[in-house]
């Protein structure tokens, strides 16, 4: 059964499916009730991928690059107003837990119903042609680009693709020694570390690996450079 494993293509299949399984319903014997059910878990995925993560991510980035300026300078700069409040849309109706395992149970109770057919599969996207999707490439390498965000941070824009995130490491210029700095489900990784000598500019290279179900997959990145200003 091809749910997709990553967040993002998750979301777009269940829009889509969604929209697919209100049409076909009640051919198969499916309740209206049971249709609201797929559109709130999909209108909640929608809300928590594309509007709730992001905007606060994108706070806490406002906000470490703040406190950065606030701690260390320079003296007689501008600091300006602390950073507003993150915003919103309005949330959707709140779903219990368990879409994933909601779906799983019902795409099998479609599959067992009467009406069920290949023409249905496929057009609920719960079959794929010729047997199903292809396999992932084996080794797959992510993307990476660094530069610096302003005093105090280091931006690193990764993709994603299928996957469920990467895990980044870095190195200082001098050092032998790669440091994991984390997973990261979604760009850009926001690297806010002092640096080694307090006030002083440093070289920091980066790379990374992609994640699947906790597991680092396929190869390292290209290395990549950028500068860190204090």
């Amino acid at each position: 059964m091809p749910i997709p494993r990553t967040d993002t293509e998750l979301a777009l299949w269940l829009n889509n499916f969604s929209t697919s399984f209100e049409a076909h319903a009640p051919a198969l014997g499916f309740t209206e009730a049971e249709v609201n059910a797929v559109k709130a878990d999909a209108a909640m995925l929608n809300y928590l991928l594309g509007d709730l993560l992001p905007t606060y991510k994108s706070a806490l980035q406002a906000r470490t690059s703040y406190k950065n300026m606030v701690l260390t300078g320079p003296i007689g700069r501008a600091g300006g107003a602390l950073p507003p409040p993150p915003a919103t849309a309005t949330a959707p109706a709140v779903v219990p837990p368990g879409i994933l395992p909601r779906l799983r149970n019902l795409v099998q109770r479609i599959q067992l119903a009467p009406g069920y057919n290949e023409v249905v599969g496929l057009d609920l996207g719960i079959i794929g042609p010729e047997g199903g999707p292809s396999a992932p490439d084996a080794t797959p390498k992510p993307t990476l680009k660094a530069r610096s965000n302003g005093p105090g941070t280091v931006q690193v824009d990764f993709t994603k693709e299928k996957f469920d995130g990467v895990v980044i490491e870095s190195r200082r210029a001098g050092e032998d020694d790669w440091q994991t700095l984390g997973v990261d489900s979604y760009s850009p990784y926001i690297d806010d570390r002092p640096p080694a000598e307090a006030g002083r500019p440093e070289a920091r290279q980066y790379r990374a690996r992609y994640i699947l179900r906790d597991q680092a997959t396929g190869e390292w990145s290209d290395i990549v450079t950028a500068t860190f200003v204090p």
